[in-house]
């Protein structure tokens, strides 16, 4: 199940709820049951395409209320899902 915070309140998000809630994500809706990935996993050495970064793009959207910019689709921010997360507190506070 996805756990996922309520977008009411940005400015009290907890990194490590909003990690958990984007790892849950990726592995209910991207990866195989067989191969889930973990907060600090590189996402594109699991397998995650262009297309899948797009579906996480569309949860942060849906979930965060914010879309992510062209020039923050950066290493630094979407190579795991704890750097999203991380992107996601910094942006929200």
């Amino acid at each position: 199940m996805i756990s996922i915070m309520s977008t009411g309140n940005l400015s009290r998000l907890d990194p490590e709820e909003v990690a958990r809630a984007v790892t849950d994500f990726i592995n209910a809706t991207i990866m195989a049951r067989s191969r889930p990935v973990r907060p600090d996993d590189d996402l594109e050495l699991a397998g995650l395409d262009s297309m899948s970064l797009l579906k996480v793009l569309l949860f942060i959207e849906a979930h965060y209320g914010f879309w992510m910019p062209d020039e923050d689709l950066v290493s630094d921010n979407i190579r795991t899902a704890r750097a999203f997360a991380a992107y996601i507190c910094r942006r929200s506070a």
